[in-house]
């Protein structure tokens, strides 16, 4: 791997997308996942956002979405990003295609060698302030050495949906990755998390916009040309170009192939927050058993998650629940099958239930 011996301006490109179904009723469409408040007040694109303060600027901080939730978003952001900063895609066509056509956009800013961190908007990290430290490591890292680099969170348990990266001979600052490994079989996540030699990958990715376009040349040359024709190609003729795009996610398509893969390993507690049960794990102070928000009463009540509203909810000798309240609708789960939620959207779709969708 090449050395990179100029500064280069650091971008930050969060990735909005997610239609957010495990989180209904909060999250609807016209209500996209990032913009789910985790904690009732503060939405989790709000929270991506304010934890790069002081690392990257505002002006170097763009929101990726694609077109139908686009105005959802330009509401979202306004007040904390000048309009510009939200880049729009046609349609999403995944995490490499996305970060591709954001990059090719931030480039045209900043230059080819601008420094690009690209993480999702719908992830839950604490303390911000060691978030900046990793992700400072790994700008530095990624224009010492021209790499990708990805950041990796020790396991607190062997946890069956996340990926993982096993640390390989040190690099600097940080290490080489020796492979990856999607969504282990428990037996294999347990083995791994008793070596010490894997970390959860975060799925934040930082290079320049120079580097991801030599890595897409090597292993993907088609998604490469694409993104070399995304700053000159006409707004009429984008769509239909995108919409041909066939790409993996990241992972698969870049991360997973590449020779030039580092990662730092990072000190915040890091949770891919993606139903109801994983927000409940993500927001329980000191372990308790109970997250609540809002107009709620619990009265032994054991592991619960209940989000109130304008009414009084009393939760009375409950266990396991999800109870949320959202006004026009009510949700009551077991905890543990909070996973299935989107069958409740597939439901009042079939039963032309659009207003609650």
């Amino acid at each position: 791997m090449k050395k990179s011996p100029h500064p280069a301006p650091a971008a930050a490109l969060i990735i909005a997308g997610g239609r957010g179904t495990r989180f209904w009723p909060e999250s609807r469409a016209g209500r996209p996942k990032p913009l789910f408040a985790f904690d009732g007040q503060t939405t989790l694109l709000d929270d991506t956002i304010a934890r790069l303060k002081g690392l990257i600027p505002r002006e170097r901080i763009f929101v990726l979405a694609a077109a139908d939730q686009g105005a959802a978003f330009r509401r979202a952001i306004r007040g904390t990003l000048a309009p510009g900063n939200l880049i729009v895609e046609p349609e999403g066509r995944g995490t490499a295609v996305a970060i591709a056509y954001g990059a090719a956009m931030i480039a045209k800013r900043l230059g080819d060698q601008a420094l690009i961190a690209a993480m999702p908007a719908d992830h839950f990290v604490t303390p911000a302030a060691e978030f900046r430290a990793a992700l400072g490591t790994a700008l530095g890292l990624a224009a010492e050495r021209a790499a990708i680099v990805v950041l990796g969170i020790t396991p607190s348990r062997a946890e069956t949906g996340y990926g993982y990266q096993k640390i390989g001979s040190a690099v600097g600052a940080g290490f080489k990755v020796d492979r990856f490994v999607e969504k282990p079989a428990p037996a294999l996540a347990r083995r791994m998390v008793k070596s010490g030699k894997y970390l959860w990958n975060a799925g934040i990715f930082v290079m320049s916009a120079a580097t991801l376009a030599r890595e897409l040349g090597e292993h993907a040359p088609g998604l490469a040309a694409a993104m070399r024709q995304f700053g000159t190609i006409g707004n009429g003729q984008l769509p239909r170009a995108y919409h041909a795009l066939e790409f993996d996610s990241f992972d698969r398509v870049v991360a997973e192939r590449s020779r030039a893969v580092l990662s730092v390993r990072a000190g915040f507690r890091w949770f891919d927050v993606g139903s109801w049960e994983g927000l409940w794990e993500a927001m329980r102070p000191d372990g308790a058993s109970n997250v609540v928000t809002g107009n709620v009463i619990a009265i032994d009540a054991e592991g619960v998650l209940a989000r109130g509203g304008q009414r009084l909810m009393v939760l009375l000798g409950v266990s396991d629940l999800v109870a949320v309240d959202t006004g026009d609708a009510i949700l009551i789960a077991r905890r543990s099958a909070a996973q299935s939620v989107r069958r409740v959207t597939d439901e009042l779709a079939r039963r032309g239930l659009k207003r609650y969708l």
